[in-house]
């Protein structure tokens, strides 16, 4: 268990409608779509610099072919000049724990067992390292804004889901450690909104779905139950990593704020005086 959940940590560091055009938009414009959100400007800034969302996580495990689910909160910093990435992911269910991150150390938070596992991750989060470790898939949310960059991206069979929202397939550009390929749904409005923005206005994607146009959501709501109500500017609604050895992690957002000016001490851990502290060898990486 302790090695699958410091093998999920690693992972998560994995967002007005027209009428008046004839085409939908095109692949490049839901790349662009996302990685505009996260890119930084010649100040250093981008127009996403942290948000708050709640999640749902359902990982298949490739071992047993089990099914875990989770749901809670979680808050991220984005990275920029002179700070890495941090962030903070609060699970309610199945069992209360912490992943925390101030992009130097990694703290996961066992209440259970009273217990911390304490991680180095610095080396996975320098933005400046050309090191085999530097591996896009561990510090995906890192590299939102340079996706077509490490990744090959088509969309994914039939293009969008059941909400209408379209999907993305990435497949690295070169071997990593622990992906063979990630899904990301983006969402519509975000597309439509970046694409009439440059002078062009594409008609909306297809719903192909009964009811309101927000598909069902809840802690464990179904899986591919998308298009949750969020903000415009956020243009992943979730990401799917699939790993070399059959494991599958899903995580949904919803309730997305951005932009909340989160302190850095949001980021620190005080590791509980009755808690036994664990130290994974071998650099910290998953096996």
């Amino acid at each position: 268990m302790r090695r699958i959940m410091l093998a999920m940590a690693l992972l998560l560091c994995s967002w007005t409608w027209a009428s008046a055009a004839t085409m939908n938009a095109g692949l490049n414009d839901v790349i662009a779509a996302v990685e505009k959100a996260f890119q930084q400007d010649n100040s250093g800034h981008a127009p996403i610099s942290d948000f708050t969302a709640d999640f749902f996580q359902r990982t298949q495990l490739s071992t047993d072919r089990r099914e875990m689910r989770g749901d809670g909160r979680v808050s991220v910093r984005m990275p920029s000049d002179g700070q890495p990435l941090m962030f903070r992911f609060e699970y309610y269910r199945p069992a209360r724990q912490e992943i925390v991150s101030d992009g130097r150390s990694m703290w996961i938070y066992l209440p259970e067992n009273r217990q911390v596992i304490l991680s180095d991750v610095s080396f996975l989060y320098d933005r400046r390292s050309l090191s085999p470790n530097n591996d896009p898939s561990v510090n995906f949310l890192q590299g939102l804004g340079r996706i077509s960059k490490d990744f090959q991206i088509n969309f994914a069979p039939g293009m969008y889901d059941a909400a209408g929202n379209y999907v993305l397939e990435l497949n690295p550009r070169r071997s990593m450690l622990n992906t063979r390929r990630i899904l990301l749904v983006v969402d519509r409005d975000s597309v439509v909104a970046r694409t009439a923005a440059k002078g062009s206005t594409p008609t909306a994607p297809p719903t192909n779905r009964p009811g309101s146009p927000a598909a069902k959501t809840g802690p464990l709501a179904p899986l591919g139950a998308f298009g949750v109500p969020q903000s415009n500017l956020f243009p992943v609604l979730s990401s799917t990593v699939e790993g070399h050895d059959g494991t599958i992690v899903t995580m949904e957002f919803s309730n997305i704020r951005i932009n909340n000016r989160i302190p850095r001490t949001e980021f620190n851990f005080i590791i509980p005086a009755d808690a036994q502290v664990v130290r994974p060898s071998d650099k910290n990486l998953p096996r």
